[in-house]
């Protein structure tokens, strides 16, 4: 067995406690804030999938064939609504993200879903559909196949004279399809940041204390004075002399700098699984508990030069067990300030349940002595 020296003992005792003394739960300012401006942008549009194997809508809706009919007459082909007999096409309804900063000529997935009474988009292929924004501009062109589709609904058995699909043994909607890479990107969303001479950060979960010290730190990397919260979900930065025109590095070095979020004390309650999730700071006023479904065994000392005597009687229920040296209670006294892993170790200790530890989290949110948000599902 090897030994250590002195030094090295003393060495590796004072590196563990510099470890432990380090914040490792400190997460960086990218993880917690955003750039303003930056940000996705949200896409819908209208469009009809051909090629479907009898599960497409049915010859009585115009959602589907209405816009067929309009397409080839721009292509010099004239037909009416009821020439489009069949199942083999379907009305849908597109969705698609543009991320920040994206160009024209990349890709991005769309989102297809059924409106008409359509089964099944399996097999389908999107026809050409241009993606609009929330100011009615095309921003990106779909086509393609759509996949995503599980398999259990092709054709309609019509041998009894009613239309009806087979069954469909998946976890997944036969109606609801994916076109990876399906939007092609046409107009792009100016987003100059070099001429700016103040920039935001935005804050995913606003917390006053969390931008208050976003504040410092920005303060003590770039200049007193440099940054101001100006609410609990946004600070201001001013853009220092030596990064005029070099605003994509100051982002860039300002999101790589550590920062302790502070966030509110809370409590998730999932009663279906028994799962308790808490966060920290969750501290409990002094309160006495009794819970019928459990107990605690106190055990009162011996009296000196005395030996305890067997009971005469058999035991009887009550306060009293089959010891008579032993207390029995399902009364909890709780101190003030209590730590709520301490006491969910507590009651772990004599054996409750997660069900029986929900309902006495549930009791003490109600009276009030559980200060932190509870929230059950």
């Amino acid at each position: 067995m090897m030994r250590l020296s002195k030094a090295s003992y003393l060495f590796m005792t004072c590196s563990l406690l510099l470890i432990l003394n380090t914040e490792a739960w400190s997460v960086r300012v990218k993880d917690i804030a955003n750039l303003r401006g930056a940000r996705n942008n949200q896409l819908t549009g209208f469009g009809v999938v051909v090629g479907l194997d009898g599960t497409g809508d049915s010859p009585g809706s115009l959602l589907s064939r209405k816009p067929i009919v309009n397409a080839l007459e721009r292509m010099g082909i004239s037909l009416s609504d009821g020439d489009i007999t069949g199942r083999s096409i379907a009305a849908v309804w597109l969705t698609a993200s543009l991320p920040p900063f994206a160009k024209s000529g990349q890709r991005v997935d769309v989102t297809v879903a059924t409106i008409g009474d359509a089964v099944s988009l399996r097999g389908g292929v999107l026809v050409m559909t241009p993606l609009r924004g929330p100011n009615r501009l095309v921003y990106a062109v779909g086509q393609g196949p759509v996949v995503g589709i599980p398999r259990g609904v092709s054709q309609f058995e019509t041998g009894t004279g009613e239309e009806f699909p087979l069954p469909i043994n998946s976890s997944m909607v036969a109606s609801v399809g994916v076109i990876t890479g399906g939007a092609l990107i046409e107009r792009e969303i100016n987003l100059n940041l070099n001429s700016r001479s103040r920039i935001y950060m935005n804050l995913k979960s606003p917390d006053f204390t969390t931008a208050y010290r976003l504040e410092k730190i920005i303060n003590h990397a770039l200049g007193h004075r440099s940054s101001r919260a100006k609410d609990a979900g946004t600070v201001e930065i001013a853009v220092p002399q030596s990064y005029l025109g070099k605003t994509v590095e100051l982002v860039s070095y300002i999101e790589n700098l550590e920062i302790t979020p502070d966030n509110p004390a809370k409590v998730v309650l999932d009663e279906r699984t028994g799962t308790i999730v808490m966060g920290e700071g969750v501290r409990i006023s002094p309160i006495a508990i009794s819970q019928g479904a459990l107990s605690i065994q106190v055990k009162l000392p011996d009296v000196p030069g005395q030996e305890a005597t067997p009971p005469e009687e058999p035991p009887q229920e009550g306060l009293f067990g089959e010891d008579r040296n032993t207390i029995r209670s399902n009364v909890f006294m709780l101190k003030g300030g209590a730590d709520l892993k301490e006491i969910v170790d507590g009651f772990n200790k004599i054996g409750a349940s997660s069900e029986d530890l929900i309902q006495v989290l549930k009791a003490i949110k109600a009276a009030g002595a559980l200060h932190a948000e509870l929230v059950v599902r």
